[in-house]
């Protein structure tokens, strides 16, 4: 049988079993300790994640939980199929998400008690619970802040915008928004990184040169501004996208 492991490097076998026996008495702590002695598969290399927010849609129960057992007026008015994973049924509109129910997790008990969709919009999206003292950071923010890559390809890319900003991070760490959404019919171009009117990459690292110039010789008065420190990051990448080759 296919181990389908977590982006944290558990298996989703080691989660189930962690929550069939949860009951019996082992917490985190005592998984983490498991984890700790070998006693659960090691760390994936994955190195990659798709963030997928479909603000509104169907209700659960005309989806992924339709509650076949429940009283008429809870469970969902459409017939439920069974999937790939015993005892998890969906809605008969789902089909072919039934058939691959064993290489997904599906968190049924996610919920919270916030009187408004923005606010359980901004739980969701940065996993604490808003106020108004502190913007928190969505994941792709913490994500950029955490970890390197290649230098032609930005940590975070929002196609074609994110509804959570970097927040107390600050702008340095706000996606590449894409602005745009590709369409089967035409050519995606996202502005900014690609060539227009003739341009030619000699010149884009002329213009990079003399702006580096200037950049050194404004250095003092810009010392210390996130804002500029921000778009600095923003155009370097940019320029580094561009150029690649």
């Amino acid at each position: 049988m296919a181990i389908h492991r977590q982006c944290d490097g558990h298996t989703r076998r080691d989660c189930l079993r962690v929550g069939a026996i949860g009951a019996a008495g082992l917490s985190l702590g005592g998984f983490l300790r498991m984890s700790q002695a070998g006693m659960v598969q090691p760390s994936t290399n994955s190195k990659a994640a798709i963030f997928i927010e479909l603000p509104g849609g169907p209700s659960h129960i005309d989806t992924f939980d339709p509650k076949p057992e429940g009283p008429a007026e809870i469970r969902g008015k459409f017939q439920s199929i069974p999937t790939k994973v015993a005892g998890v049924r969906f809605s008969e509109h789902l089909p072919k998400l039934a058939g691959i129910n064993d290489r997904f997790s599906l968190l049924r008990g996610v919920s919270h008690s916030l009187g408004a969709h923005p606010l359980g919009q901004k739980f969701i999206n940065t996993g604490n619970r808003p106020t108004p003292a502190l913007e928190y950071p969505g994941y792709g923010s913490v994500a950029a802040r955490q970890l390197t890559t290649m230098d032609d390809l930005p940590v975070y890319v929002a196609v074609p915008r994110a509804s959570q900003g970097p927040g107390y991070l600050g702008v340095k760490y706000a996606p590449l928004a894409t602005n745009e959404t590709p369409r089967a019919d035409r050519p995606f171009n996202v502005r900014g990184i690609t060539l227009g009117g003739g341009i030619t990459i000699g010149e884009i690292e002329k213009r990079k040169n003399l702006l580096d110039d200037l950049d050194k010789t404004f250095a003092s008065i810009e010392k210390n501004n996130e804002l500029l420190d921000g778009l600095d990051e923003f155009g370097q990448k940019a320029f580094q996208m561009i150029t690649s080759r």
